[in-house]
């Protein structure tokens, strides 16, 4: 296997995942654990303008650790069309064989928002979930769903809550069935939006301005700190907004599956702070549970035994591995006969840190500035990708050879009738 880093250009802002090294944080901890479990492990650093040795140099490898954050290769400073070449050569081993973790279809289409309407019938989806990916998608399915019940409203990009907002309307009744009434532009909303709960109030008309073309005159005066403008680019370019209703018990806080492959390593329960709505990014109070927890038996069941074998195709990524490590964010809900479900509201498969590393990442910072308690927490976590990483490569190897024996019997499929047929006239 090999590890594959990136150091930008930029110094320390560009790298807030790397340790006074260089390389990323957690890069040392990951290498061992696939080591440990009896596999080699190199660890590499991508360079742009040395694309093609690099291509050569990584030909040797069955495996590849992709640990580069989200918009690290389009940073100042990098080459142009530095993250298409890297993305097309992976997809590459991909085509070839060769485990890619995450490979850029999987990161695109299972990290985007919209991936939460592809699994909505499952039991960790919920069915009133819409996607928009035209202003006039969503000035005709928003204005339907908020006259309907409190909605939550997702942009594709971004990971530490903005561009998600909270929506309420004011001074008017819900509808009683969806679709008997439609908004209309001088409705008034109340908005809160997850990155720092902050709370604005602006009319439909006003609200739907910024999400389409940002904070404009016609769209008021907004303290949001982010340039809204969610459907930019159209959805080749990641351009969307997805309609999800409010669960009102989201203000007890997020439950994360932190899973390495198919296998859940860990449960924290993300709580909102006194007088919050979110438990998104530092803004949350978590609660440790091991991956038996009586209290979240049954949402393990059905989220790892019932709904994970179905994922990758449910995303249209049929024939990828899963994530090596990924997280599913979950809200409660009310369930029947006073039950809990959960419902997923966030899958994250790219670069997910390793927290226990954390004291080590930063200027002037390495794996010396770990406890020893944090360094033997975070390599149980490692150890378990290392054997993750082995079982997912035989499993596509096993694959591998029942393909070509398969090929195999049909090759010899006209030889055995010809056989068979000078017999028969014998």
């Amino acid at each position: 296997f090999v590890h594959v880093g990136f150091t930008s250009p930029g110094g320390d802002a560009f790298n807030t995942d790397k340790d006074k090294h260089g390389y990323r944080y957690d890069s040392i901890g990951i290498c061992n654990g696939v080591i440990n479990a009896g596999a080699f492990c190199d660890r590499i650093q991508y360079d742009p303008s040395k694309h093609e040795q690099f291509t050569e140099a990584i030909q040797k490898y069955d495996g590849f650790i992709v640990r580069i954050n989200p918009g690290q290769l389009s940073n100042p400073g990098v080459p142009a069309g530095a993250q298409e070449k890297f993305d097309d050569l992976m997809s590459k081993m991909v085509k070839s064989g060769k485990p890619v973790w995450s490979s850029p279809r999987v990161q695109t289409q299972m990290g985007a928002k919209d991936a939460l309407v592809k699994i909505a019938k499952m039991s960790c989806g919920l069915e009133d979930t819409y996607a928009y990916y035209t202003p006039a998608e969503l000035l005709v399915g928003f204005k339907k769903s908020a006259a309907f019940q409190p909605r939550v409203i997702k942009q594709n990009r971004g990971s530490a809550g903005e561009g998600i907002w909270l929506c309420w309307l004011q001074d008017k009744p819900y509808c009683k069935n969806l679709g008997e009434a439609s908004l209309g532009d001088n409705d008034k909303l109340k908005l809160m939006e997850m990155n720092d709960n902050h709370t604005e109030y602006h009319t439909v008309a006003e609200f739907l301005e910024f999400c389409i073309n940002g904070p404009t005159k016609k769209a008021g005066v907004w303290k949001s700190v982010f340039p809204g403008k969610y459907l930019e680019g159209g959805k080749a370019k990641g351009g969307q907004l997805v309609d999800q209703r409010l669960l009102p018990r989201i203000s007890e806080g997020e439950v994360r599956m932190l899973m390495v492959k198919d296998a859940l390593f860990q449960i924290i329960h993300k709580k909102p702070v006194e007088g919050g709505f979110s438990a998104v990014g530092g803004i949350n109070i978590p609660t440790f549970y091991a991956p038996d927890a009586p209290e979240y038996a049954d949402l393990r069941q059905k989220f790892v035994f019932d709904d994970i074998p179905k994922l990758l195709n449910a995303m249209g990524l049929g024939g990828e591995p899963l994530p090596l490590i990924w997280t599913g964010d979950f809200i409660p809900a009310d369930g029947p006969n006073g039950s809990t479900v959960y419902i997923v509201g966030e899958f994250n498969c790219s670069c997910v840190g390793i927290s226990n590393f954390g004291a080590g990442c930063g200027p002037g910072k390495d794996l010396k500035d770990v406890t020893d308690d944090n360094y033997k927490q975070a390599m149980e976590l490692c150890n378990l990708i290392g054997v993750k990483a082995i079982e997912a490569l035989n499993e596509i190897k096993a694959k591998k050879m029942v393909t070509n024996v398969v090929k195999g019997l049909a090759a010899l499929a006209p030889i055995v009738a010809m056989v068979a047929m000078k017999f028969a006239k014998k």
